[in-house]
């Protein structure tokens, strides 16, 4: 990924560009970029293995 330093007029003209980047991405693309921002959290908060995994829910609902 290439580093890109832009600069807006406003937070509104800021937003926008946002929305439409990441609008403009393909599911492979958003994926990756998730996967950065996950990296960057966990790194972050120096997170052990055990943190590093995904939690797995469970939700029973019932059934009339």
């Amino acid at each position: 990924m290439d580093k890109v330093v832009k600069i807006y007029d406003s937070f509104k003209d800021a937003e926008k560009a946002d929305i439409e980047y990441y609008s403009n991405l393909d599911p492979n693309e958003k994926l990756i970029e998730l996967e950065i921002i996950r990296e960057n959290y966990l790194n972050s908060i120096n997170a052990g293995p055990e943190q590093r995994r995904l939690q797995r829910v469970f939700e029973i609902a019932d059934r009339e």
